[in-house]
């Protein structure tokens, strides 16, 4: 059965949330209602999916109506739809998906324990990644390494003029494998990170380039031992150690990667590395070019590695040229209600699905495009079972395909249409990802969306090259509504950020064929490929390409204010609606929410308004001790929680917080072992022997940690699985300070636990 086409307000709710914790770069990353299969063959949807680099994720959010008709139609109805949504999740879990819910109740009543949630879910993961099946792999190439050295040094930089990224030397122990590396590493002279998953073969190696390039001052990543990475141009590191801190580096921290001895390495490791780091060239050394479970060392890097992107891809020849066309409609968006996302469905297929829409799809396909095989991505199931039904009635072979088609059904379909008896596909959903075509020749972009992983997703089930059809290029063609100017849906100009637009040009293409076709344009030609068009090919428009999450992406939300002024969340807000401070510098309203978003040169008059002091490294030792000196205490949890973190803390100033988590609670268990008062009744702690491990972490994430955190006293690591001190206060604090920070948080206990028995009495 569909599922219902709508964006809940809880799920509005998730996706705000989701914004805040990871900003709107990964909140555009969230799949809607993505479509997936259970074990009994039967679609269903997530409500929304993401992709991270090395698992998939999805979260479930279950309305206020999610059981109430089952409830009122009896027990076996209710068993039946609790029963189903088993089978649902097993299905994900089965099929290695990492599955995480919450009901509209805690989204709306408890959005911070959410938020906490969702950092501590997602610990450990370095990068969000889009959803990227249909980009091609990266160029790669292997050579058996019997000559001398320079001779593989010749092959490597002409393996990489011709476009090569990865390369495997394969060879026998004591044929100068390091060596050529080195020389290699050094020849391209960028910031060079050496792998292998050995302790002795990393020290050995980073002797051999302190010998070979000296002035790289190769530095070490091994256990406990991390070098600043910058001040060090190579990086000698084993698998393991950098699994653990990847989210320590940014993906474009290094430009070459040498994996040694790579048939040993470990799938899920290497996948993880080279899933998030992007260099430009990766060099595999090997004895062996296979693998302990079959699959050839160079299959493994070109799946493992970070894929090109499409106009990578285009420019290198790896997939076909595109070519735009946009089609304006007289259909008026500026009413459909949207979050920061994607628009309302319901709302989006009242405006779109309309009769004289579709007519201009088949009139622009039979004057333009006919007897190419095409593909139309429709609002929904409907739009496309009736647009289809439309095409064929013009005389046009035309089917639909979705979601719900019984997989016999579908296979049939997509088999017609690549055979070229079914000439137009009108798709609902299925065809974003998973499915390839290379004879799709033309897109036709009838389903407007926020999302860029959609568009892009759609855009990939036509870029693939097709030489037994002769498929010289792709063409695109966007149906342009009437859209306000925050909701105008994507195109390929706005996806690609290009303003000039001439009908059926090259927007995607090698870089050589571009010119030529320009060249043709300035001198009044229309190239053949237009006239087979039949367009005005001389035609110039410059397309608007505002975009608010551009305009807002370099300033601060209400939210980042607090964070940047060190306050309690809600506090700019607070001030800005008593008019404290002057208005926002952007406003937007997005139904019954409004953002607010702040000119960063502003925090200096924001700080002033609010008598604020500036936290900086000169201040910060100071206004953190006075902080210690003057917790204010309804709980004990402050001080007991920076006793754990400097007991479980390195010399560093980090401390894992799942070792946070063991000594903050054996503090409170201890009490309670000893007969002592563990908590106030009314704190959560006061139950510690009956709470979990993640009960546990809940109570730091929601209550102490916050307070450390909003004056930047504490922070998150970048991969989240860590606590640190702010560094500049962790520099200037000597081991006497912190001797004095315990005192001062000892002091504070006995203070508060000797106020129990008065108060409680």
């Amino acid at each position: 059965m569909e599922r219902a086409a709508y964006s809940s307000r809880p799920e509005d709710i998730f996706v705000d949330l989701f914004r805040e914790v990871f900003g709107m770069e990964k909140a555009q990353m969230l799949a809607h209602e993505f479509p997936y299969r259970d074990f009994l063959g039967n679609t269903r949807f997530i409500d929304y999916a993401l992709k991270t680099t090395d698992s998939h994720v999805a979260f479930e959010i279950d309305g206020p109506d999610h059981y109430n008709t089952q409830l009122h139609q009896g027990v076996g109805a209710f068993l039946a739809k609790y029963e189903d949504d088993l089978l649902r999740q097993n299905s994900l879990t089965s099929d290695r998906w990492r599955v995480f819910r919450w009901t509209d109740r805690q989204l709306t009543e408890n959005p911070e324990f959410v938020k906490e949630q969702l950092t501590l879910f997602l610990a450990g993961v370095p990068g969000l990644l889009e959803f990227d099946d249909y980009l091609p792999k990266q160029h790669a190439d292997v050579l058996e390494l019997r000559a001398h050295q320079q001779d593989a040094r010749e092959w490597l930089d002409r393996i990489r003029a011709e476009g090569k990224t990865i390369a495997l030397l394969q060879h026998a122990t004591g044929t100068g494998k390091t060596v050529v590396a080195i020389a290699d590493a050094r020849a391209i002279n960028g910031r060079t990170l050496y792998l292998a998953h050995r302790k002795d073969l990393v020290n050995q190696t980073r002797r051999r380039f302190r010998q070979f390039w000296p002035e790289s001052n190769a530095g070490l990543w091994l256990g406990r031992t991390h070098d600043n990475p910058g001040d060090h141009q190579v990086l000698c590191a084993s698998v393991q150690s950098i699994t653990d801190s990847l989210a320590e580096f940014s993906p474009k921290s290094f430009d070459y990667i040498i994996v040694d001895e790579a048939h040993h390495a470990p799938a899920d490791t290497y996948k993880r590395i080279l899933g998030y780091l992007c260099p430009k060239f990766i060099l595999g050394l090997s004895a062996t070019p296979d693998r302990p479970d079959g699959k050839s060392v160079l299959e493994f890097f070109q799946d493992a590695a970070h894929r090109m992107t499409i106009e990578e891809a285009v420019s290198k020849g790896e997939l076909v040229p595109i070519r735009c066309v946009r089609v304006k409609t007289n259909i008026d968006l500026t009413q459909v209600r949207f979050n920061q996302i994607q628009y309302s469905a319901h709302d989006l297929e009242n405006a779109v699905f309309v009769p004289s829409r579709d007519e201009l799809l088949i009139e622009t396909w039979l004057k333009h495009v006919k007897g190419r095989r095409t593909v139309v991505f429709c609002v929904n199931v409907l739009h496309g079972e009736k647009l289809a039904a439309r095409f064929r009635t013009a005389g046009v072979p035309a089917e639909s395909v979705s979601g719900r088609d019984h997989d016999d059904r579908r296979k049939q379909i997509l088999h017609q249409f690549e055979q070229g008896q079914v000439e137009v596909l009108c798709a609902c959903d299925i065809l974003n990802e998973g499915w390839d075509c290379p004879a799709v020749e033309v897109l036709f972009m009838a389903r407007p969306t926020l999302s860029r992983i959609i568009y892009l997703q759609q855009l990939g089930r036509g870029t693939r090259k097709s030489p037994a059809t002769g498929k010289e290029c792709l063409y695109v063609f966007d149906f342009v509504d009437n859209a306000g100017h925050y909701n105008t849906a994507l195109s390929l100009h706005r996806i690609l950020d290009r303003k000039d637009y001439q009908p059926g040009a090259l927007l995607l293409a090698p870089p050589e064929a571009v010119r030529d076709e320009q060249a043709q344009y300035r001198r009044c030609e229309k190239p053949k490929v237009i006239l087979d068009l039949a367009l005005h090919a001389l035609a110039f428009e410059e397309i608007n390409l505002f975009n608010w999450q551009t305009v807002v992406c370099d300033m601060f939300t209400a939210s980042d204010m607090d964070r940047e002024l060190a306050v309690t969340e809600g506090t700019v807000r607070r001030a800005l609606e008593r008019g404290q401070i002057k208005p926002a510098d952007h406003k937007l309203e997005l139904g019954e929410r409004t953002y607010f978003y702040f000119d960063k040169q502003r925090v200096p008059e924001i700080r002033q308004a609010l008598d604020l002091p500036e936290v900086n490294a000169e201040t910060i030792k100071r206004l953190f001790f006075d902080f210690v000196d003057d917790m204010d205490m309804a709980a004990s949890y402050k001080p007991v929680l920076m006793l754990a973190f400097l007991d479980t803390a390195n010399n560093r100033g980090r401390a894992r917080i799942s070792d946070v988590v063991a000594c903050f609670r054996a503090f409170y268990e201890q009490r309670a072992q000893g007969g002592l008062v563990v908590e106030r009744g009314t704190m959560r702690m006061a139950n510690v022997v009956e709470m979990s491990v993640v009960d546990v972490q809940n109570v730091i994430v929601t209550m102490p940690l916050k307070k450390f955190q909003q004056r930047r006293y504490l922070e998150y690591s970048r991969d989240v699985a860590w606590l640190q001190f702010n560094p500049d206060l962790w520099k200037q604090c000597s081991d006497t300070d912190l001797t004095h920070v315990r005192q001062l948080c000892q002091r504070a206990i006995e203070r508060y636990y000797g106020r129990i028995p008065a108060a409680t009495s």
